[in-house]
Formats: C-alpha cells, structure tokens, sequence
C-alpha cells in the first residue's frame, strides 16, 4: 500500500495525484472502509483497476489478505461518489455466482464469474484484471460495463426488454453476446484511456 502510494504521489504510474485525491487519500489513513470507498469512486475505478492490473498497484493476494472483509458480496459500501443511497461492492478473485444489490460493482482477477442482475436494475459494472465477467438479467435491465485490458465480457442471457451500453479501454477487451441474449440494443465503443 505505501509503495502504491508513494508511485501514486510521484507520478511513477501516470501524472501524480491531484491535491484533492492526496489530500482525500492520506485522510483515509489506516480506515480500511475508507480507502476502498476512496478505491471504488467512479473517477478512482479506471486509474486503480489498471495499476493494479500492471503490477503498479495492490496485487489480488493484497486485497485478498487485507481487505477481504470488503470484497466479494460480504460489505456494501455506501455514497462512495457521494450520491445519496447509491451502492458500492468489490470483486476480487471471485469465481461463480453473485447477484450483488449494489448499484456499482467493480470485477478483478475473476476468472469466471456469474453477475445475476435483478428485474429493472440499472447497474454500473467495470471488469478488470484479466476477469471474464458473464451476465443475466431478469429483464427490463439498462446496463453500463466500462472493460479494461483483456478483460472479457459475456452476456449469457437477456431478453429483448435489456439494454447494454460497453466502454472498451483496450483493443484487448471482448465483448460476447451469448445465446440466450435476445436484445439488438448492445453497444460497445472503443474509450480512450484518460488517467
């Protein structure tokens, strides 16, 4: 964590942090909820799921061991962009079924993993770290997936009522309608990645 700090402060993995994320980072301290909230900001997600995925910053066994009490569906966390209500949750080397009630979730190093979305939910998803990401939805479901690097998504099953729309930061990433998507509304545009 310091060293992906200390990278962080000087520029090492893109231009140094900004005064209001130093600030924000070093009031976070050792408050381990704190810094994953800091971690799954919108604005936060893209620069830490890349230095992650290039060995720049937290490895999966890192989270794992330190944060594992705030991945894979065991905390929500809450306001992270400071939205009033809106939910937060973390995947790390998780593989199998989860169907997370939160509004936002964020996908590292998952090999395969299942993400059943529930009936009308509009969910905001970013798959990184080598992830194959699948989903199912219930139906009536308005879907954003931001994918980096190599990262793979696949939409196993979503009726005609479903609509996705897939920002790809890499050449790298693939996007996959399975058999049982029934909806013409999936639209996947290549993104630039600005950090």
């Amino acid at each position: 964590m310091f060293m992906f700090y200390k990278y962080a402060l000087q520029g090492v993995l893109t231009n140094p942090l900004c005064a209001e994320y130093r600030n924000e980072w070093r009031a976070c301290g050792e408050d381990k909820e704190k810094l994953v909230k800091l971690a799954l900001r919108q604005q936060s997600l893209p620069y830490f799921i890349t230095h992650c995925q290039q060995g720049k910053g937290l490895s999966k066994e890192y989270l794992i061991n330190e944060f594992g009490d705030y991945i894979n569906g065991k905390k929500l966390i809450n306001d992270a962009d400071g939205v009033a209500g809106y939910t937060y949750s973390l995947f790390v080397g998780y593989n199998g079924i989860c169907k997370p009630n939160s509004d936002v979730s964020a996908f590292m190093w998952c090999d395969c993993a299942t993400l059943d979305i529930e009936t009308a939910k509009c969910s905001i998803i970013y798959a990184g770290c080598n992830t194959e990401l699948h989903i199912t939805c219930d139906g009536y479901n308005s879907v954003r997936v931001y994918l980096f690097d190599n990262s793979k998504l696949v939409i196993d099953d979503a009726d005609e009522t479903c609509s996705f729309v897939i920002y790809k930061y890499s050449d790298e990433s693939d996007v996959d309608a399975g058999r049982y998507c029934l909806t013409n509304n999936v639209k996947a545009f290549r993104k630039e990645l600005k950090l």
